[in-house]
Formats: structure tokens, sequence, C-alpha cells
């Protein structure tokens, strides 16, 4: 054999050498990067394991439970630990901050008005998702009275509402569908239904469903009427917001400037509040001011809030 062939042939080996020791090499950093990933995923699944079982132990509780089905109700997709969490992490920051402007004694009334402010919010979510669940219920008796005329049963009616109704009637309709799916009776998940959102108009749909089952009769003209007294009470309920909305704001300026004036007093001679707080006099006199506050939010609140 000719040097020059054996100098191409040793060329040619040394190619496939380094093309191979690149392979390996790259082999290698690919099994470190999974070993390093699969060690990384199982301290996520140690600490999300963690989490898991501390709100298992939580929902065995009675106020677990209770915290758990409102979050659900309010469509809020955090668990009951993670808000019971954030609340506490909130109450701690209220309380440094207050302390750090008047007198400690109402860092008190701070971690109060955060419990207060969260579980306001958790209401006022309730309150949202009720109203756009109320709002579709017109759609929702249309859907179920066409597919029951269609000869459908009333199963299977529940579940095509679920997938052409948009949310939240359409995941709260999946959740009894799926109810309905595991052997539930009909009764009982239109009864769980009615009492994850309850309202009036729900309720009529429900027992008008539930007599159905039970005795039967004309469920398809029984959900027309229905889809058309639904519509009017939607478009009642509507105007009464509009003709309210003044109102409301007022509800939100009042507690915005009571808490303005606080702000402005303390920007205007720094240490005021806290000197105030410190004296008997002046802790009279700031619990008065929010007690007075508190309770002209809660009249106009109760003053705006009509039940059509």
């Amino acid at each position: 054999m000719s040097p020059q062939a054996i100098l191409a042939a040793l060329a040619v080996t040394l190619v496939f050498v380094v093309l191979a020791l690149r392979e390996l090499h790259e082999g290698w950093r690919q099994r470190r990067r999974l070993l390093a990933s699969r060690a990384l995923l199982g301290e996520e699944r140690k600490i999300i394991g963690l989490w898991e079982s501390l709100d298992a132990r939580l929902r065995r509780t009675e106020p677990g439970r209770s915290l758990s089905r409102r979050l659900t109700a309010a469509g809020v997709r955090i668990s009951a630990s993670l808000f019971l969490l954030l609340m506490a992490v909130g109450v701690v920051v209220a309380v440094l901050f207050i302390s750090s402007w008047i007198a400690p004694l109402f860092g008190v009334a701070a971690a109060a008005a955060v419990i207060m402010l969260f579980f306001g919010y958790l209401n006022r979510r309730e309150e949202q998702r009720k109203e756009e669940f109320i709002a579709q219920l017109p759609e929702l008796a249309r859907v179920l009275s066409n597919a029951t005329n269609a000869g459908l049963v009333l199963r299977t009616a529940v579940e095509i509402a679920a997938d052409e109704l948009a949310d939240p009637a359409g995941a709260e309709l999946k959740r009894t569908a799926d109810a309905l799916k595991l052997g539930q009776p009909v009764e009982e998940a239109l009864r769980d239904l009615g009492e994850r959102l309850p309202s009036r108009e729900l309720a009529v749909l429900v027992s008008t469903l539930v007599v159905s089952a039970r005795a039967g009769g004309s469920l398809v003209t029984a959900l027309r009427t229905i889809a058309d007294t639904l519509e009017d009470r939607k478009e009642i309920r509507r105007e009464v917001k509009t003709i309210m909305g003044e109102a409301v704001v007022s509800n939100w300026a009042i507690g915005a400037m009571g808490l303005g004036s606080l702000v402005m007093v303390n920007l205007i001679q720094p240490g005021a509040l806290r000197s105030m707080s410190e004296n008997t006099i002046g802790q009279v006199l700031l619990g008065l001011s929010a007690t007075l506050f508190v309770s002209s939010i809660l009249i106009i609140r109760r003053i705006t809030r009509i039940d059509v």
C-alpha cells in the first residue's frame, strides 16, 4: 500500500475518531443534564408533596373544607393553604407598616383589616362569579330545552351545555356532568350545583329539572318559559346596577377619602399620627373615626344592594 493511501486511511480514521469522541462527549453532557434535572425534579416533588400533604390535612377540617369550597365557587385557582399563607404574610406586612406610622396597638386593627380584605375579596369574587353565571342562565335554559326537545336525556343535555357554554357556566356544568358520570343521582348533582352558586334564578331552574326528572312532564315548554323569564330578570338587574352605579362609586370614595386624609395629616406634620395614637384621647378619636367610616361604608353597601 502506498504512503498516500496509508495517510488517507489514517486521516479518515482520525475524522471518525474525532466524531465519535464528539458524540461521546455530547452523550455525557446530556446524561449529566438529565441527572441534574431529575435531582431538581425530585426536590420539587418533595416540596410539592409536602405542600399537598399540608393542604390535605387542612381540608380534613371543617373550616378547611368550607374555605376550599368557597375558593372553588369563587374561581380562585389557589389552594386553601396558599390562601391562608398569603393572608398571614399580608397580616405581618400590615402590622410592620402600621407600626412604623402609629402606635403598635393599632397593628391589631391592621391585622383584622387585612383578614377582612382577603375574605372581602373572596366574597367579591363569589358574587362576580355568581352574577356571571346568572347572566348565562337564559342561554343555559335554551340549550337544555333544545337538547331535550331533540330527544336527549337530561344527563346528555347537561354534558352538551357544559361543552357549549363559556365559563363560569361551562366549568360548573362540567363538574355536574362529571358527578353524573360517576353515578351520582341527578337530583343530588343539581342540588350541589345550586349550593355552589346559590341564587333565586338557579334555584327555580334546578327545581324545574328535579321535578321533571322525578315526575316527568313537559320539560321543553317549562325550560323555554324559564329562559324568557330569566332574560327579563337579567335586563332588570342590568338596569338596577346602572341606576345604583353612582352610589357604589360613593361607597368606595368614602373609604379612599378616609385613608387619604390620614396620609395627608402625616405628610403635612410628620409624626403626628404616632403622637396622636400614643395618647388616650387620640386613640379614642381614631377608633371612633374608623368606626364611623366603616359604618358609613356598610350602610351605603346595604342601601345599594337590591334583591331583584
